[in-house]
């Protein structure tokens, strides 16, 4: 049994956690503890396990084996770090950290102390995910040539329920948060488009506020690749009936994706115009994966090279927004041209 100490509730998904681990049967919730100490009693009430208003005493308490950390995104690496030194197996909601070293400092820390990091990274799970990395390495779309992905949703927008939008209000606090809708729900386009893109060597990116908020509540990147191949990245929370889209196009075929159905065209298919294909089965969450590592020694799916680029292209999307210029990613260092 994984005893789990609950770090945070700041994070819409924070519940979501909660309600999958109180289903793994590998799982326990012992504690919570939470930055905003009314906000963690309330959920250690609502769940019947005990609050710590110490962090240092959560991950002290002999009861713990894992955390779950949901902080506000600034405090993921203190808090993880703090983790890690006190040999805890960690999982977490995207993104890792805000910069690419952090991220590098995160990874060190883990190897010192021999334990577990995962990343919630759910797409990657999907069945449209799945086939569609089946077929490139396939080679039904031949050369892949374009990429558009897109994530929007309405969280920003006045309803008459809500006239600051659904989404709560410290998602538009930049330093919680980091930014806006790019960092949040752009986190998923982002590494989708890394996992097929390959070795990205630049990006331009334009970050805007339609409703004045002080972080990008909607935001376009566009990627260039070393195989020359371009990916358009786009990610928002003012389009209330936006569906999730995937586009792949190659020199042989096309991949399109509306939320969760496919179709595809291939020259490589006897079938002509579009198919629609049996997708494979769901692939593991990210935290079965977690949990199967720390049990097994299983290699999970999500991997540290998707944490990391997801935040270098995150971090070079604002510098690139910020400068007005595109810039060059080298392994570590951003430049701009």
């Amino acid at each position: 049994m994984i005893r789990v100490a609950l770090l945070s509730r700041w994070h819409v998904h924070a519940d979501d956690y909660a309600r999958e681990a109180s289903k793994n049967p590998s799982i326990a919730i012992t504690v919570v503890w939470d930055e905003d100490p009314a906000r963690g009693k309330r959920w250690a009430d609502e769940l019947g396990v005990d609050f710590e208003n110490s962090l240092e005493y959560t991950l002290a308490r002999e009861d713990v084996d894992a955390v779950i950390v949901d902080t506000p995104t600034a405090m993921h690496k203190e808090v993880i770090l703090a983790a890690a030194k006190a040999k805890k197996h960690i999982f977490s909601e995207k993104v890792l950290a805000l910069t690419e070293e952090d991220v590098e400092d995160i990874f060190t820390s883990v190897d010192e102390h021999n334990v577990s990091l995962m990343l919630s990274l759910p797409r990657l799970n999907d069945p449209t995910y799945l086939y569609a990395e089946q077929a490139l390495q396939e080679g039904l779309l031949g050369e892949l040539t374009s990429i558009r992905c897109r994530l929007e949703h309405g969280g920003a927008l006045p309803t008459e329920s809500h006239p600051n939008g659904w989404l709560p209000s410290h998602f538009f606090n930049k330093e919680q948060c980091g930014g806006g809708a790019l960092i949040d729900l752009g986190a998923h386009p982002i590494y989708l488009t890394n996992r097929f893109g390959g070795d990205a060597v630049s990006l331009y990116a334009d970050m805007a506020s339609y409703t004045d908020k002080p972080v990008d509540d909607h935001a376009t990147v566009i990627v260039r690749y070393a195989s020359g191949a371009t990916a358009t990245i786009e990610a928002g929370f003012i389009a209330s009936k936006s569906p999730f889209i995937l586009e792949l196009h190659g020199t042989d075929g096309t991949i399109l994706v509306e939320e969760r159905s496919l179709r595809i065209q291939s020259t490589h298919l006897d079938e002509s115009g579009w198919i629609t294909p049996e997708l494979p089965e769901q692939a593991p969450s990210a935290m079965s994966q977690w949990v199967a590592h720390i049990e097994n020694g299983e290699e999970p799916r999500i991997t540290r090279e998707d944490m990391r680029l997801l935040t270098r292209i995150n971090e070079a999307a604002i510098q690139s927004s910020e400068a007005g210029k595109r810039i060059e990613l080298g392994n570590k260092k951003h430049t701009t041209v």
